[in-house]
């Protein structure tokens, strides 16, 4: 397998528009994906102080990277992730860290990110091969190019919608590579109790920490949003159950809150440092 160099994004993204990308952003156009016969642009955020010495860094791996750093590439709004870590480096530099962010597949993105089908909708299905090329094949590879600190919990798999869903069920499959999970606006309304069971039957690590947010206003239909917020509160309370620590896992109701980058780019102070602490 061929895995090409991490270019700046300026020798990548060579075209007229006004990209809003800030700090040391690298891309690697296409990354292969073995495990769904396919490949993917990968985006990697180096903190300012990564070249003024031999410090090693946390890694958060994102999910939907159109969406993370580049307002140009996004599909709605960004979500300021470079911005927000490079203010938050100038008040303290030990919030800093490697951020890993992969495009999602377009239409395959509902398939990638589940890995269950769901009947009515036909998507899902390819989840745990999601899964397994992010613990398999991008997380040593990032560990063998850049200095990062390889032990799970300084390994955070952070992401939105389904690609909250995802970052829980790849840490939940792989607790030896990966034990922080930022799951914001997180939903499982669409696999008939498919995350629970697999908590359930898992043996959790003590050490894993979570965060769970849902908004207010996730959609315009309030009987789904109270439902949304309904599953989230069993999640939480399945994953306690099963051996995680309540005060390893918190939970944000966020008022007003939306299914928007809008709300998710708020929320990422607070879920960096969350999944920060020891």
């Amino acid at each position: 397998m061929t895995i090409s160099a991490a270019l700046p994004w300026r020798d990548v993204l060579a075209d007229e528009n006004n990209h809003t990308i800030t700090g040391d952003v690298r891309i690697i156009e296409s990354f292969p994906i073995p495990q769904l016969q396919t490949e993917r642009r990968v985006w990697i955020y180096l903190p300012n102080s990564y070249n003024e010495g031999d410090r090693s860094y946390p890694v958060l791996y994102m999910h939907d990277g159109q969406n993370v750093f580049n307002q140009v590439t996004s599909w709605g709004d960004e979500w300021g992730v470079d911005e927000t870590l490079e203010q938050m480096a100038l008040e303290d530099p030990s919030l800093e860290a490697i951020v890993v962010a992969i495009d999602h597949g377009g239409t395959e993105r509902n398939n990638e990110y589940n890995f269950t089908i769901n009947p009515e909708y036909g998507f899902g299905g390819k989840g745990a091969g999601y899964a397994e090329f992010l613990a398999e094949t991008l997380k040593p590879y990032i560990d063998s190019q850049y200095r990062t600190l390889p032990e799970p919990e300084h390994a955070m798999l952070v992401g939105s919608s389904f690609g909250a869903y995802v970052s829980l069920y790849t840490a939940i499959r792989y607790p030896d590579r990966f034990g922080r999970v930022g799951a914001v606006s997180f939903v499982m309304w669409h696999d008939n109790g498919g995350i629970v069971q697999l908590i359930q039957q898992s043996d959790l690590s003590p050490s894993l920490r979570v965060y769970l947010s849902i908004g207010e206003q996730e959609t315009d239909n309030p009987e789904f949003n109270q439902a949304a917020y309904e599953q989230i509160i069993l999640a939480r309370q399945t994953l306690i159950t099963a051996g995680v620590p309540e005060d390893r896992i918190r939970f944000d109701y966020v008022p007003k809150g939306t299914h928007r980058e809008a709300t998710w780019s708020v929320l990422f102070l607070e879920v960096h440092r969350w999944l920060l602490q020891p």
